[in-house]
């Protein structure tokens, strides 16, 4: 829950999340990425599937634009980012 709190700050700062943004299934989803975490030992995250913040475009922070991956699928992203 504590970072669900620390990442809304961030992105509410940012201004990138739109008021009609579900906040139960955000929510739902970063307690899905603990969950799965737990019950698989492999890290989880919660990933934007358009980047926030990028050169050519950029994403929201909405129930719309989000997965639960595997944490190390997400870093490998940061290389090989198709947007950037």
């Amino acid at each position: 829950y504590n970072r669900l709190r620390s990442h809304n700050r961030r992105i509410l700062e940012s201004g990138r999340k739109p008021k009609w943004s579900n906040d139960f299934y955000m929510k739902e989803a970063f307690e899905l990425a603990i969950l799965r975490e737990k019950i698989t030992g492999i890290k989880y995250h919660v990933d934007h599937v358009i980047p926030l913040k990028n050169k050519t475009v950029s994403g929201l922070h909405s129930h719309t634009n989000i997965a639960v991956i595997p944490a190390i699928l997400n870093i490998r992203k940061l290389n090989s980012n198709p947007f950037s």
